[in-house]
């Protein structure tokens, strides 16, 4: 969330606020359904809910596919937001996602 809003900022700043909009909604649509996702795959812990932690996470991943395909086709279908500023937001969110840990990794 902190990279979207980072360039969300700088497109505000250096573009406009329409464009800065498209990509701070693109980076929600992968946001909300990876925040989903957390909320649903770590519903249970332990070993003894080890079948329960296993089911969680095929339904958390089956949620998050099914709202990110929503969200993306609801926010080209129904807005005039420009489609480009809007993957750019998704790809900046999910490109995060996969970089971070990287990151945390080598710093420790």
């Amino acid at each position: 969330m902190v990279i979207v809003a980072l360039l969300t900022l700088i497109v505000a700043l250096s573009l406009s606020g329409k464009a800065a909009i498209a990509c701070f909604v693109g980076g929600l649509a992968a946001v909300v359904p990876n925040t989903l996702f957390a909320v649903i795959a770590f519903l249970h812990a332990g070993a003894r809910a080890n079948q329960k932690v296993v089911k969680s996470f095929f339904v958390g991943e089956g949620v998050k596919l099914l709202l990110t395909a929503v969200l993306i086709s609801a926010l080209f279908l129904t807005t005039d937001l420009n489609p480009m500023w809007l993957l750019t937001g998704f790809v900046a969110a999910v490109l995060a996602q996969w970089i971070a840990p990287i990151l945390f990794l080598k710093s420790t």
